[in-house]
């Protein structure tokens, strides 16, 4: 197999990448252990907010650490990207969602899932990576 390149992406173009994109995977751990969750999402400032249904999963949720990974990756050329958000997710009291919705404009979460989907989670983006997957790399050996 060829190999390909592979670049580290500064703070700066991880954010970019997550600006352009709603949809990433949730990642947190349960009773059975890690999981990934698609879901819409919106970036308020750095942090990534989601909108969610009040499940137990979700309220437990509230002051974990969790991560939140968004790619792209283009099936007929292999080349893509891949970033990574870790950090600490707290639930948006009602008081304070106000002041959310101004710093998102005109671009919140919009959930396609049916259901009232009224908790809001913000993860503090404490930790962001990213990888970007290039064109084909010279071989090492011919």
């Amino acid at each position: 197999m060829t190999q390909r390149t592979l670049a580290e992406l500064n703070r700066d173009e991880c954010l970019a990448r997550l600006g352009r994109r709603r949809v990433g995977r949730l990642v947190y751990s349960d009773s059975m252990g890690p999981v990934a969750v698609p879901v819409n999402f919106a970036l308020a400032g750095e942090d990534v907010v989601l909108r969610l249904e009040p499940t137990n999963t979700v309220l437990r949720l509230a002051q974990a650490t969790v991560a939140f990974e968004v790619d792209e990756v283009d099936e007929l050329t292999g080349e893509g990207w891949s970033v990574v958000v870790r950090g600490p997710a707290e639930e948006v009291d009602d008081d304070d969602l106000p002041a959310l919705l101004g710093q998102l404009g005109d671009s919140p979460p919009r959930p396609w899932a049916e259901g009232v989907h009224n908790v809001w989670l913000r993860i503090s983006t404490k930790v962001v990576t990213g990888r970007r997957l290039g064109g084909y790399a010279t071989p090492l050996v011919m």
